[in-house]
Protein backbone atom coordinates (compact mmCIF):
# COMPACT_ATOMS: atom_id res chain seq x y z
CA UNK A 1 0.00 0.00 0.00
CA UNK A 2 3.11 2.23 0.96
CA UNK A 3 3.88 2.23 -2.91
CA UNK A 4 0.22 3.09 -4.53
CA UNK A 5 0.34 5.47 -1.89
CA UNK A 6 3.48 7.01 -3.13
CA UNK A 7 2.09 6.68 -6.65
CA UNK A 8 -1.15 8.30 -6.07
CA UNK A 9 0.91 11.36 -4.82
CA UNK A 10 3.36 11.85 -7.74
CA UNK A 11 0.34 11.99 -9.79
CA UNK A 12 -2.24 14.04 -8.03
CA UNK A 13 0.20 16.36 -5.35
CA UNK A 14 3.40 16.38 -7.07
CA UNK A 15 2.61 17.14 -11.04
CA UNK A 16 -0.32 19.24 -10.51
CA UNK A 17 -2.01 21.07 -7.94
CA UNK A 18 -5.25 18.60 -6.60
CA UNK A 19 -7.51 22.06 -8.05
CA UNK A 20 -6.32 20.71 -11.60
CA UNK A 21 -7.25 17.05 -11.48
CA UNK A 22 -10.83 18.08 -13.04
CA UNK A 23 -12.63 15.62 -15.23
CA UNK A 24 -10.85 15.89 -17.97
CA UNK A 25 -7.68 14.62 -16.54
CA UNK A 26 -9.49 11.67 -14.58
CA UNK A 27 -10.93 11.18 -18.19
CA UNK A 28 -7.19 10.76 -19.92
CA UNK A 29 -6.14 8.89 -17.01
CA UNK A 30 -8.60 6.28 -17.06
CA UNK A 31 -8.29 5.97 -20.83
CA UNK A 32 -6.95 2.50 -20.35
CA UNK A 33 -7.70 -0.25 -17.65
CA UNK A 34 -4.21 -0.07 -15.56
CA UNK A 35 -5.15 3.54 -14.08
CA UNK A 36 -8.24 2.01 -12.90
CA UNK A 37 -7.09 -1.09 -11.55
CA UNK A 38 -4.10 1.38 -9.47
CA UNK A 39 -6.81 3.62 -8.66
CA UNK A 40 -9.08 0.90 -7.37
CA UNK A 41 -6.83 -1.27 -5.60
CA UNK A 42 -5.68 2.00 -3.94
CA UNK A 43 -9.10 2.77 -2.83
CA UNK A 44 -10.06 -0.79 -1.35
CA UNK A 45 -6.22 -0.78 0.14
CA UNK A 46 -6.52 2.86 2.17
CA UNK A 47 -10.29 2.21 3.15
CA UNK A 48 -9.66 -1.12 4.59
CA UNK A 49 -6.83 0.07 6.35
CA UNK A 50 -7.98 2.93 7.94
CA UNK A 51 -11.19 1.90 9.06
CA UNK A 52 -9.43 -1.09 10.61
CA UNK A 53 -7.71 1.51 12.32
CA UNK A 54 -9.92 3.48 13.43
CA UNK A 55 -12.50 0.96 14.40
CA UNK A 56 -9.77 -1.04 16.08
CA UNK A 57 -9.04 2.51 18.58
CA UNK A 58 -12.89 3.43 18.97
CA UNK A 59 -13.32 -0.60 20.04
CA UNK A 60 -10.88 -0.64 22.34
CA UNK A 61 -12.70 2.06 24.11
CA UNK A 62 -16.47 0.02 24.24
CA UNK A 63 -17.48 -2.31 26.53
CA UNK A 64 -18.53 -5.60 25.30
CA UNK A 65 -22.00 -6.30 24.35
CA UNK A 66 -24.46 -4.47 22.56
CA UNK A 67 -22.33 -1.13 22.03
CA UNK A 68 -19.62 -2.76 20.58
CA UNK A 69 -22.04 -4.70 18.19
CA UNK A 70 -23.68 -1.96 17.21
CA UNK A 71 -20.14 -0.16 16.37
CA UNK A 72 -19.43 -2.77 14.58
CA UNK A 73 -22.09 -3.23 12.32
CA UNK A 74 -21.93 0.93 11.51
CA UNK A 75 -18.01 0.23 10.51
CA UNK A 76 -18.72 -2.66 8.50
CA UNK A 77 -21.89 -1.03 6.93
CA UNK A 78 -20.03 2.41 6.40
CA UNK A 79 -16.87 0.32 4.72
CA UNK A 80 -19.17 -1.42 2.51
CA UNK A 81 -20.78 1.85 1.41
CA UNK A 82 -18.12 3.73 0.46
CA UNK A 83 -16.19 0.74 -0.71
CA UNK A 84 -18.76 -0.19 -3.02
CA UNK A 85 -19.26 3.32 -4.38
CA UNK A 86 -15.73 3.77 -4.61
CA UNK A 87 -15.44 0.56 -7.40
CA UNK A 88 -18.07 1.61 -9.18
CA UNK A 89 -17.32 4.54 -9.75
CA UNK A 90 -14.20 3.46 -10.99
CA UNK A 91 -15.51 0.86 -13.53
CA UNK A 92 -17.97 3.07 -14.46
CA UNK A 93 -15.25 5.91 -15.51
CA UNK A 94 -15.96 9.84 -17.07
CA UNK A 95 -18.77 10.08 -19.31
CA UNK A 96 -18.39 10.03 -23.24
CA UNK A 97 -17.46 13.91 -24.70
CA UNK A 98 -20.73 15.31 -25.80
CA UNK A 99 -22.81 13.09 -24.10
CA UNK A 100 -25.98 14.28 -22.12
CA UNK A 101 -25.34 16.08 -18.76
CA UNK A 102 -24.71 12.75 -15.67
CA UNK A 103 -27.98 12.23 -13.52
CA UNK A 104 -27.09 14.46 -10.93
CA UNK A 105 -25.43 17.23 -12.89
CA UNK A 106 -28.94 19.59 -11.30
CA UNK A 107 -28.00 19.00 -7.69
CA UNK A 108 -25.71 21.91 -7.79
CA UNK A 109 -25.57 21.74 -3.80
CA UNK A 110 -23.29 18.69 -3.67
CA UNK A 111 -20.11 20.93 -4.57
CA UNK A 112 -20.88 23.08 -1.80
CA UNK A 113 -21.54 20.56 0.61
CA UNK A 114 -18.58 18.65 -0.20
CA UNK A 115 -16.75 21.55 -0.01
CA UNK A 116 -17.69 22.53 3.40
CA UNK A 117 -17.01 18.97 4.60
CA UNK A 118 -13.40 19.52 3.53
CA UNK A 119 -13.43 22.83 5.49
CA UNK A 120 -15.00 21.50 8.72
CA UNK A 121 -12.43 18.60 8.53
CA UNK A 122 -9.27 21.54 7.77
CA UNK A 123 -10.75 23.63 10.67
CA UNK A 124 -10.43 20.32 13.20
CA UNK A 125 -6.92 19.48 12.03
CA UNK A 126 -5.92 23.24 12.54
CA UNK A 127 -7.58 23.38 16.12
CA UNK A 128 -5.93 19.83 17.01
CA UNK A 129 -2.71 21.55 15.76
CA UNK A 130 -3.09 24.93 17.32
CA UNK A 131 -4.27 22.66 20.91
CA UNK A 132 -1.63 20.33 20.95
CA UNK A 133 1.07 23.32 20.16
CA UNK A 134 -0.57 25.10 23.06
CA UNK A 135 -0.91 22.97 25.70
CA UNK A 136 2.93 21.83 24.90
CA UNK A 137 4.67 25.32 24.69
CA UNK A 138 2.60 26.02 28.22
CA UNK A 139 4.28 23.05 30.04
CA UNK A 140 7.05 24.06 28.37
CA UNK A 141 7.09 27.51 29.61
CA UNK A 142 5.99 26.30 33.14
CA UNK A 143 8.47 23.81 33.20
CA UNK A 144 5.93 21.39 33.99
CA UNK A 145 7.08 17.78 33.42
CA UNK A 146 5.96 16.39 29.88
CA UNK A 147 5.51 12.83 31.04
CA UNK A 148 5.29 9.90 28.64
CA UNK A 149 5.74 12.98 26.14
CA UNK A 150 9.25 12.63 26.70
CA UNK A 151 10.00 9.86 24.80
CA UNK A 152 9.69 9.68 20.93
CA UNK A 153 7.89 6.56 21.05
CA UNK A 154 5.19 8.20 22.70
CA UNK A 155 5.40 10.57 19.79
CA UNK A 156 5.52 8.53 16.87
CA UNK A 157 2.12 6.72 17.97
CA UNK A 158 0.26 9.89 18.78
CA UNK A 159 1.30 11.34 15.09
CA UNK A 160 0.56 8.34 13.04
CA UNK A 161 -3.15 7.95 14.85
CA UNK A 162 -4.06 11.30 14.32
CA UNK A 163 -2.48 10.98 10.95
CA UNK A 164 -4.20 8.13 9.93
CA UNK A 165 -7.68 9.65 10.99
CA UNK A 166 -7.09 12.69 9.27
CA UNK A 167 -6.25 11.00 5.61
CA UNK A 168 -9.40 8.92 6.76
CA UNK A 169 -11.68 11.84 7.19
CA UNK A 170 -10.46 12.93 3.76
CA UNK A 171 -10.94 9.99 1.73
CA UNK A 172 -14.19 9.35 2.67
CA UNK A 173 -14.96 12.77 1.23
CA UNK A 174 -12.80 12.17 -1.36
CA UNK A 175 -14.65 9.27 -2.81
CA UNK A 176 -17.77 11.11 -2.68
CA UNK A 177 -16.49 13.69 -5.22
CA UNK A 178 -14.66 11.02 -7.33
CA UNK A 179 -18.34 9.43 -7.23
CA UNK A 180 -19.53 12.52 -9.44
CA UNK A 181 -17.04 11.70 -12.30
CA UNK A 182 -19.64 9.44 -13.87
CA UNK A 183 -22.81 11.03 -12.36
CA UNK A 184 -22.13 15.33 -12.91
CA UNK A 185 -18.69 15.76 -14.18
CA UNK A 186 -19.30 19.23 -14.06
CA UNK A 187 -20.22 19.36 -10.63
CA UNK A 188 -17.15 17.25 -10.27
CA UNK A 189 -15.21 20.12 -11.39
CA UNK A 190 -16.72 22.77 -9.53
CA UNK A 191 -15.83 20.70 -6.72
CA UNK A 192 -11.93 20.16 -6.96
CA UNK A 193 -11.72 23.74 -8.38
CA UNK A 194 -12.70 24.78 -4.78
CA UNK A 195 -9.55 22.57 -3.54
CA UNK A 196 -7.65 25.72 -4.22
CA UNK A 197 -9.87 28.33 -2.17
CA UNK A 198 -7.33 29.55 0.61
CA UNK A 199 -8.55 27.97 3.66
CA UNK A 200 -8.18 24.42 2.19
CA UNK A 201 -4.32 24.85 1.24
CA UNK A 202 -3.26 24.54 4.10
CA UNK A 203 -4.83 21.22 4.69
CA UNK A 204 -3.57 20.43 1.40
CA UNK A 205 -0.18 20.46 2.98
CA UNK A 206 -0.86 18.76 6.10
CA UNK A 207 -2.46 15.74 4.23
CA UNK A 208 0.04 14.67 1.91
CA UNK A 209 2.55 15.27 5.27
CA UNK A 210 -0.40 13.05 6.67
CA UNK A 211 0.40 9.88 3.86
CA UNK A 212 3.96 10.75 3.52
CA UNK A 213 4.52 10.56 7.61
CA UNK A 214 2.10 7.78 7.93
CA UNK A 215 3.27 5.50 5.39
CA UNK A 216 6.85 6.27 6.75
CA UNK A 217 6.24 5.46 9.87
CA UNK A 218 4.95 1.91 9.22
CA UNK A 219 7.88 1.32 7.56
CA UNK A 220 9.94 2.62 10.60
CA UNK A 221 7.38 -0.02 13.19
CA UNK A 222 8.53 -2.70 10.11
CA UNK A 223 12.07 -2.27 10.56
CA UNK A 224 11.96 -1.73 14.12
CA UNK A 225 10.39 -5.43 14.28
CA UNK A 226 12.97 -7.42 12.27
CA UNK A 227 15.29 -5.98 14.36
CA UNK A 228 13.88 -6.99 17.29
CA UNK A 229 16.31 -6.55 20.47
CA UNK A 230 18.59 -4.48 18.73
CA UNK A 231 15.74 -2.04 18.07
CA UNK A 232 16.07 -0.23 21.32
CA UNK A 233 18.58 1.78 19.97
CA UNK A 234 17.72 2.49 16.66
CA UNK A 235 13.71 3.69 17.79
CA UNK A 236 15.39 7.48 18.30
CA UNK A 237 17.25 7.93 15.17
CA UNK A 238 14.54 6.30 12.90
CA UNK A 239 11.59 8.80 13.92
CA UNK A 240 14.14 11.69 13.63
CA UNK A 241 14.79 10.25 10.13
CA UNK A 242 11.32 9.68 9.25
CA UNK A 243 9.80 13.65 10.94
CA UNK A 244 13.49 14.52 8.28
CA UNK A 245 12.04 12.74 5.12
CA UNK A 246 8.31 14.04 5.69
CA UNK A 247 9.48 17.10 6.01
CA UNK A 248 11.23 16.86 2.80
CA UNK A 249 9.02 14.75 0.85
CA UNK A 250 6.15 17.96 1.20
CA UNK A 251 8.34 19.98 0.22
CA UNK A 252 7.68 19.38 -3.66
CA UNK A 253 3.91 19.31 -2.92
CA UNK A 254 4.27 22.62 -1.20
CA UNK A 255 6.22 24.38 -4.44
CA UNK A 256 3.37 23.19 -6.56
CA UNK A 257 0.61 24.35 -4.89
CA UNK A 258 2.16 27.50 -4.51
CA UNK A 259 3.21 27.99 -7.92
CA UNK A 260 -0.53 26.94 -8.87
CA UNK A 261 -1.53 30.28 -7.41
CA UNK A 262 0.21 32.22 -9.15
Amino acid sequence: MVAFAFGHLFMMHYQRAPSATGAAFVAGRWAGPAWRAFDGVLLLLALTHGVAGAHGALRSRVRPGVSRAALDGAFAVGLGAFACLGVWAVLAGPRAPGSAPGPLSGATWIPAALLAGLAALAALTYAAGLAAAGVLCARILRRLPLGRWVYPGQWAFALSRLAGVGVLGFLLIHILDVALVPLAPDLYDRTVTGYATPFLVPMEVALVAAVVYHALNGLRLTTLEALDIRAARAHTPLFVLVLVLTALLVLPSLAVLLASRR
